[in-house]
């Protein structure tokens, strides 16, 4: 069977694959395209560069070894100089210096192309033809712009150029930049990151491979044996953001980006950024409509959905805060500094707002603490002037605030100001959290005014916080966004079926079901046919064989057919503890698997079951993490297990997908 070893829940494994296709040689149309002309950067030219960022990170950036030691940050800035010690062009360097951000764990230092790498961008086609999302670990078209033989929204992207998806994304999931360690923020960033031309993925795919003449894309439709290939043309950037996506609309602004729905008793407020510099509102009188209704209307729930917010303007937050916290409160703690005078390094920066206030604001602004900080004085905000901190001063309470039941919606976009809202409606309003937990810091970001810095040799530009926004809340877990009380994952089945299951949990109509054994018994109960899905532990290469198996609910019996004459079974066993919580799963050979479950429901009509396991695993000598995902749509089941390390988005190792 091709060296394929199937034992107990992980039926993978290392197999002689052939290798990936090369890619198509692009066409006349495409070497038409103009091509980027590339910079050869000496070594002077390199280090110089490095030189001069090292010295602005450490002398500005409050979050330097926040989240990272000293030794990590030197050991990502000796990478960095050693790539820089031979000749790079700009876009490698971009991407070495990418990787190196990267290491800092904040989510708001982070590289931007030069001016004639954007202008390039912006005038050329060079993003991917269509829209993704990563869900179960595999990603799947959200959607395409039409080309002929395009995958379709609902399949699944095997390799491109060449590439088996999983290389791919490992490669780019590097130069993605997130606070302390929620890297469950890399995946939603690979997708959509409104910071960037579009997404990581699109941003960073030419530091690494150059810009695309042509997308090959390998593609199936998930559970089906058959892929197919299509040689797609790059887009431009203009038409990439008028595609559907999975977030929120490119570069939103909150004025547009805000709906609201009112049933009985119950509402549900969404807002998707709370940007709000560029064309800006009131907040608080922009929101007391929607307030005042809920009033009038008696309502006595409020969903507040924050899932696509990555954060944008303090005024916003605070405003909602207004409305929402029943009593005076604090928002921030004094904005804290790791420097208010920057030498010579002003000349590099850019930034918003009157310079000299931001490069050389008077040191009677400021108290420095013991240990060297400095923290901004409180002050009275200055209509004239534009000047003060309101954040930083008790907030009183709106009139039409709210005082019923509080339900916040939340998952891995969340960032910034938008985790510091999640935060602090948690800790002075007791709301309830569902969804997944937030990326950013709960307990505030590095951010502030952020200075841009080019550097000289390659043009290349750098985003430097110079504060640290804490936030006034007394629990938070350094590192974290805000944990979830109730944790619901997306899955294939929710996506193929249109449905928002967070939504339902919210209102209700999804309990967390407690008898787990039960719950698995009836998803897995039957006889099943389909197919088992996997990828090779060395090439990350994708087989897919007919698959069967019949269960009475704990025991699994599979037969596998590897071709002619080539028929493979196995068997294994699921049991659970006296608690339910935790399933074992055996084959009567290795050491069973413990799973943890962290989410068990059941659809009211009982067509529906998903259940969600969390455990460890071992591949290629490393310990992972591992979730195993189980959903009953009707006839169709679904197993899904997927793995990742530290600083890696999920992907998926094997999935079996059956129908009755």
């Amino acid at each position: 069977m091709r060296s394929l070893t199937l034992a107990a829940a992980a039926v993978l494994m290392s197999v002689p694959v052939a290798l990936a296709a090369a890619p198509a040689e692009p066409s006349a149309a495409a070497l038409a395209q103009p091509r980027y002309a590339v910079r050869l950067l000496s070594p002077e030219e390199a280090t110089r560069d490095i030189g001069l960022l090292r010295r602005a990170l450490e002398t500005v950036h409050p979050g330097l070894y926040r989240y990272s030691a000293k030794a990590q940050i030197d050991t990502a800035f000796a990478q960095l100089e050693a790539a820089a010690r031979r000749p790079i062009t700009d876009l490698a360097l971009h991407g070495e210096i990418a990787r190196m951000l990267a290491a800092i764990h904040c989510d708001h230092t982070k590289a931007e192309m030069s001016d004639a790498m954007t202008a390039f961008r912006t005038a050329n086609p060079t993003h991917l033809p269509l829209r993704f999302q990563l869900i179960e670990g595999r990603m799947i078209v959200v959607s395409n712009d039409g080309q002929t033989g395009a995958p379709p929204a609902g399949s699944e992207i095997l390799s491109i150029n060449g590439t088996p998806v999983p290389q791919l994304l490992l490669r780019l999931a590097a130069l993605v930049s997130y606070d302390g360690t929620t890297d469950q923020a890399i995946a939603a960033k690979l997708a959509n990151d409104s910071d960037l031309m579009g997404d990581d993925f699109n941003e960073n795919y030419p530091s690494l491979f150059g810009f695309p003449e042509a997308w090959q894309i390998e593609w199936k439709q998930v559970g089906s044996q058959d892929a197919s290939t299509a040689t797609l043309r790059p887009i431009r950037f203009a038409q990439w953001t008028g595609l559907a996506g999975p977030g929120a609309k490119y570069r939103g602004e909150f004025y547009n980006s805000v709906s609201w729905r009112l049933n009985g008793k119950v509402a549900r407020l969404g807002i998707d950024t709370f940007v709000n510099y560029r064309n800006p509102v009131q907040a608080t009188a922009f929101l007391s409509g929607f307030f005042a209704a809920m009033e009038e209307a008696g309502t006595e729930h409020l969903i507040l959905d924050l899932r696509k917010n990555g954060g944008g303007s303090e005024d916003v937050s605070v405003a909602l805060g207004r409305y929402l916290i029943d009593q005076p409160f604090v928002w921030s703690k004094p904005v804290r500094y790791k420097a208010v005078r920057y030498g010579d390094l002003p000349q590099y920066f850019e930034t918003w707002g009157d310079p000299s206030a931001r490069f050389t604001p008077p040191l009677t602004d400021f108290e420095q603490t013991p240990d060297g900080w400095f923290d901004r004085i409180p002050k009275q905000r200055d209509a004239a002037l534009n000047d003060g901190d309101t954040t930083l001063l008790q907030q009183p309470i709106g009139a039409f605030g709210f005082d019923g039941r509080l339900t916040i919606l939340s998952g891995p976009r969340n960032g910034s100001g938008a985790t510091r809202t999640i935060a602090q409606l948690k800790d002075k309003a007791g709301a309830t959290v569902i969804g997944e937990a937030s990326a950013g810091s709960a307990e505030g970001p590095t951010s502030g005014s952020i200075f841009l810095m080019t550097l000289p040799a390659s043009g290349i530009k750098v985003r430097i916080p110079e504060a640290w926004n804490r936030t006034a809340i007394s629990n938070f877990v350094p590192g974290k966004g805000v944990a979830v009380d109730q944790l619901v994952v997306p899955t294939l089945a929710d996506f193929e079926a249109g449905r928002d299951r967070t939504i339902g949990v919210a209102q209700g109509a999804l309990p967390t079901r407690s008898d787990s054994a039960a719950l698995v018994a009836k998803a897995l109960g039957g006889a099943w046919t389909g197919t088992l899905d996997y990828r090779d532990y060395r090439k990350d290469t994708r087989t897919t064989l007919p698959t069967m198996m019949t269960s009475d609910g704990q025991t699994l019996a599979w037969t596998f057919d590897d071709g002619p004459g080539k028929i493979v079974k196995s068997s294994e066993s699921w049991t659970f503890d006296a608690s339910q919580q935790v399933l074992q799963i055996s084959n009567g050979r290795n050491t069973p698997e413990a799973w943890q479950v962290v989410e068990a429901r059941l659809s009211a009509d009982g067509l529906s079951a998903t259940v969600v396991l969390d455990g460890t695993s071992r591949e290629n000598d490393r310990t992972v993490i591992a979730r195993k995902i189980v959903t009953r749509e009707g006839n169709r089941l679904r197993i899904t297990k997927m793995t990742r390390g530290a600083g890696e988005p999920f992907l998926m190792r094997q999935s079996y997908d059956l129908r009755q």
